[in-house]
């Protein structure tokens, strides 16, 4: 039952630090197309900052990589999936002027 029982942490454990870095990478993939949208100067004005939301997200994806804390990893993460979620919906909603 023990060895059962280590068996499904180890599974859980890792399934979680998939879904973690699915979603960091996600993030930075969001925040790369962003940064090449507006260099290549297809950004207007009133998209400019649903791409600069999508860019901090992705730094802050960046970033989970490197915080130790499961707790505040967890909050960095969500914030960092917030602002993807929002940068590329308000860039989509946004008309092309």
């Amino acid at each position: 039952m023990e060895a059962y029982r280590r068996s499904v942490g180890r599974l859980q454990r890792s399934a979680y630090r998939n879904l973690r870095q699915t979603i960091a990478n996600a993030t930075i993939f969001f925040a790369a197309v962003a940064t090449f949208m507006i260099v290549i100067g297809e950004v207007t004005p009133a998209r400019l900052p649903w791409y600069a939301a999508s860019i901090f997200g992705g730094a802050l994806g960046l970033c989970s990589y490197a915080i130790q804390e499961p707790r505040r990893r967890l909050f960095i993460l969500g914030a960092a999936a917030l602002l993807a979620i929002v940068g590329l919906t308000g860039a989509l909603i946004v008309k092309q002027a």
